[in-house]
């Protein structure tokens, strides 16, 4: 006969439990206290990290507004620079064509106050023409007296532009104010005529024929063309 197993459960004294309960709140404050020091830490790495970043936001942003003042700056001081440098060419061209009119000034002046000692009486001196629009130009021819020049003389001139329109060419009158295709002159040492010409798309000017009739008995008639050119390039020699 088998005799029976004595089973002995052993019990916590209360003193045993209250230091059991004891120990696992002093392992709780401890990984409470612990975990708290390190989200401190972290949380004070955090601050430093946003304030850093705070600051080195500032910084750019203070960076790039002085860019924008510096290139607003330098955009004006570009803008002034090219605006001198224009006014500066415009004004040298404009001084050259101012040089260019007085020598050609002289020239003319010069050949009515010295000519060619084979020129005498009327002489066509030269033909200009300056563009007004697209279709009409103003046109001016000059008149001389070479030589003896004690006494004024007079006539009246007839000026023809040779133009191409197409494949063909054409003889177009000049007319005076008046409508008319003579321009009378009187003068002792120089006259200028003067006039518009309307110029449609399809007519080319080749040249100007000018034909001067003196009244004054001896002199003969004046029979001279001069080419199509821009103004500075149209001055003739006096023939």
């Amino acid at each position: 006969m088998v005799s029976p197993e004595l089973i002995v459960i052993k019990r916590w004294t209360w003193k045993q439990f209250a230091f059991g309960i004891a120990a696992v709140l002093l392992v709780l404050n401890l990984i409470f206290f612990t975990g708290y020091m390190m989200g401190d830490a972290d949380g004070i790495s955090l601050r430093k990290d946003k304030q850093q970043l705070t600051q080195t936001v500032k910084q750019i942003t203070e960076q790039l507004a002085e860019s924008e003042r510096q290139l607003v700056k330098q955009t004006q001081i570009s803008k002034v620079d090219q605006a001198a440098n224009v006014q500066a060419g415009n004004s040298l061209d404009s001084q050259q064509q101012h040089i260019r009119n007085l020598e050609r000034e002289l020239k003319f002046f010069r050949s009515i106050m010295a000519p060619e000692e084979s020129l005498k009486g009327l002489q066509v001196a030269r033909f200009s023409w300056q563009q007004q629009d697209e279709e009409t130009v103003s046109w001016q021819i000059s008149l001389i007296q070479a030589g003896a020049q004690g006494r004024s003389i007079s006539g009246y001139v007839n000026v023809e532009l040779l133009a191409m329109q197409g494949n063909k060419q054409v003889i177009i009158p000049l007319n005076n104010e008046k409508q008319v295709d003579r321009f009378n002159f009187r003068f002792r040492y120089f006259q200028h005529l003067t006039g518009n010409l309307k110029l449609s798309k399809d007519l080319v000017p080749v040249s100007i024929r000018v034909k001067a009739y003196p009244t004054l008995k001896g002199q003969p008639i004046i029979d001279k063309e001069f080419p199509w050119q821009p103004d500075e390039e149209n001055l003739a020699n006096v023939e």
